[in-house]
């Protein structure tokens, strides 16, 4: 039958649940079943159980597949011969051609053959898998054969170990999580589904298909899975025409049934019963073979699969009567045979090819050995290794430290292919590690590392990180943070000198400073209490300041963002206002003056005349009056004239 692009393959063996009907009569198309089982080596599945499932298929349902990626194309995916649609859809890191998933989402028809998913999921090739315990399958279906601690669901056979079997029997539904080990199904756990069972059979069994292959001194007989049986029975004799009335019973056989203890070169017969509750079937055709003292050539293995990993791939098979050891063959090329493939003698199944190319498919067979030969190969089957896991990035390279001030290390370094982000570790002592070294997250270069201490040595290693972890750290680099300048010393040397209206104030200067005047009228003056003249030179001339007055300095030096303490004070008084003509006299004064302003008031030919004042220059700028131009009024002649002559101030000498 065709499920969801899926050929499905039963026989006897396969249970049908909740259909009106056993068996297959009341299948049709349109319903919505759930088909558990193997996966063929052509691809195609072998059901143990397909159940109905109600109600049947609508455009809302949600349905489910498990199966291997046959082709990939972006988020285009054939399983099968169904495409699957993931756009959208995150699927799980690795997912690529031969990848098993798990698939749900819905069908436009119950017929289509394309699925849009709405989940991708891992699964393991063939068979679920736990995706807490990567090692964990699950098998489900009715119970048969059961003989002690063992029984079959399906063609799978069952090993119970210590566990419970409280409920156990031949028909009830069981779901079995646990481990493949040499094909059997070693029982972690199981469960007794709902309480259901097979209902009672109305009828015996139809009789099995007998075969049976001669060994060392044995027989292997066996045969296939009938619908309804729940234990066999063998007949054996070794007179032709064997009946269950004059053979010798074997009960509660199990398919392969080893009969060991034979005779080597005598013919046994064999026929096989199948047994339910309602009796015991025909018996079968019968069917004989030879015992040898030598071995036969083994059959092919079955049941052979292989799980990639990382770096390595997992192949396991079902043990081979006779064979005394498994060689498998392997290539990255499909269609491997003994003769292309490279040969692993002497492997025990389950067998783990480690050192393998991450992303890579491998293919293998695997062929039974004994003293006789070799058998044929086994299917090809194959599987894909892990993707590469990302790398932590390589160490930095190119780490600086270097101190740009007494609190400040700036650490630079070469970019890392590959890196997200990068971890900077210092410390005050030399040979800092990651372990030993004070974190600093996320940094990006060039670092300032401020809030240091003057005159000390810093140590630094830088990491680069991704998300697959953090290198191993760079060279150590460091760096030696240089001493707290010092502010420049007072100015010394200050004076200051008094003059007309100003003050002229002097110090002894330094290279690189700038200096600062603070000025009051007041004693004591200081920075904090002086008014302010910014940015000046030595000698400064302080103007404009009232005659008579005294005025008081201090003078600061800058380097850079230090300021020296105050100087010593200084101070000097301004001169005395020059009087002004007129303010004693009338203008021109009286003859006969000159001589008491000399001599008696001792004032300088400048006091009355002004600055630069000279008998042999006098003019309208230099007479203090400012309004008589003595030259073109007079007549004055600087050279020949004198004030007495010709008659400014009389004959009497000034």
């Amino acid at each position: 039958m065709r499920v969801m692009g899926q050929t499905v393959r039963f026989d006897s063996t396969t249970q049908f649940d909740d259909f009106p009907t056993m068996g297959t009569s009341s299948v049709v198309p349109g319903q919505m079943v759930q088909v558990s089982g193997f996966t063929n080596p052509d691809g195609t599945i072998r059901a143990t159980l397909i159940e109905r499932h109600m109600p049947d298929w609508t455009p809302s349902t949600t349905v489910e597949l498990k199966g291997t990626i046959g082709a990939m194309n972006g988020s285009t995916l054939a399983i099968g011969d169904l495409t699957v649609d993931a756009t959208g859809v995150t699927m799980p890191t690795g997912t690529g051609v031969g990848s098993f998933v798990k698939v749900e989402g819905k069908l436009a028809a119950f017929n289509s053959t394309t699925l849009k998913a709405t989940s991708v999921s891992a699964r393991r090739n063939g068979i679920e898998i736990d995706e807490k315990d990567g090692d964990r399958i699950e098998v489900e279906g009715y119970v048969r054969n059961l003989n002690g601690n063992r029984f079959m669901v399906g063609d799978t056979l069952v090993n119970a170990g210590t566990l419970s079997l409280a409920g156990i029997a031949n028909g009830v539904k069981v779901e079995v999580k646990g481990t493949f080990l040499n094909g059997i199904l070693i029982a972690r756990e199981i469960e007794i589904e709902d309480g259901a069972a097979v209902p009672p059979p109305t009828t015996v069994p139809a009789a099995p298909v007998a075969s049976a292959v001669g060994g060392v001194n044995q027989v292997t007989v066996s045969w296939n899975g009938v619908s309804g049986a729940t234990s066999y029975n063998i007949y054996w004799s070794t007179t032709a025409g064997v009946t269950p009335a004059t053979g010798t019973r074997i009960t509660g056989v199990t398919s392969p049934y080893v009969h060991t203890g034979r005779t080597a070169g005598t013919t046994y017969y064999y026929v096989v019963t199948a047994v339910n509750s309602a009796g015991e079937s025909a018996p079968s055709a019968q069917v004989s073979a030879t015992p040898t003292s030598t071995p036969a050539v083994p059959a092919a293995p079955l049941g052979v699969s292989a799980v990639g990993g990382a770096n390595q791939v997992t192949i396991s098979w079902a043990a081979v009567a006779g064979a005394t050891s498994y060689t498998i063959y392997w290539s990255t090329a499909t269609g491997v045979t003994p003769a292309t493939g490279t040969p692993i003698a002497n492997a025990t199944s389950p067998y783990v090819q480690t050192g393998l190319t991450a992303g890579t498919t491998y293919y293998y067979v695997v062929t039974a050995v004994n003293a006789t030969g070799e058998s044929a190969p086994s299917a090809q089957v194959s599987a894909t290794t892990a993707p590469s896991a990302p790398l932590p990035p390589t160490a930095p390279t190119g780490v600086t430290a270097t101190a740009v001030s007494p609190t400040q290390v700036n650490v630079a370094w070469s970019a890392v292919t590959g890196a997200v982000s990068y971890n900077i570790y210092w410390s005050t002592t030399a040979g800092v590690t990651p372990a030993t070294g004070t974190l600093i997250a996320n940094a990006t270069s060039p670092y300032s590392h401020t809030g240091r201490t003057a005159s000390t040595t810093y140590y630094y290693v830088v990491t680069a990180v991704n998300a697959a972890g953090e290198s191993v750290p760079s060279a150590q680099a460091s760096a030696t943070t240089s001493a707290t300048p010092l502010p420049p010393a007072a100015p010394t040397g200050v004076t200051a000198v008094g003059g007309t209206n100003q003050v002229t104030v002097s110090w002894a200067t330094v290279t690189g400073a700038t200096y600062n005047i603070y000025w009051s009228t007041t004693t004591g003056v200081t920075p904090a209490t002086g008014t302010l003249i910014a940015s000046v030179t030595s000698p400064f001339v302080h103007m404009g300041l009232t005659p008579s007055t005294t005025y008081y300095y201090v003078v600061t030096a800058t380097v850079g963002s230090l300021t020296s303490a105050p100087s010593a004070q200084v101070s000097a008084t301004t001169s005395a206002a020059p009087l002004v003509c007129g303010t004693c006299h009338a203008i021109p004064p009286a003859t006969g003056q000159h001589a008491f302003h000399v001599t008696t008031l001792g004032y300088s030919c400048a006091i009355c005349h002004g600055t630069g004042y000279s008998s042999t220059t006098v003019n309208t700028t230099l007479h203090l009056n400012g309004v008589v131009n003595v030259v073109s009024t007079i007549g004055f002649n600087p050279t020949t004239s004198t004030c007495a002559t010709p008659g400014c101030h009389g004959s009497r000498a000034w």
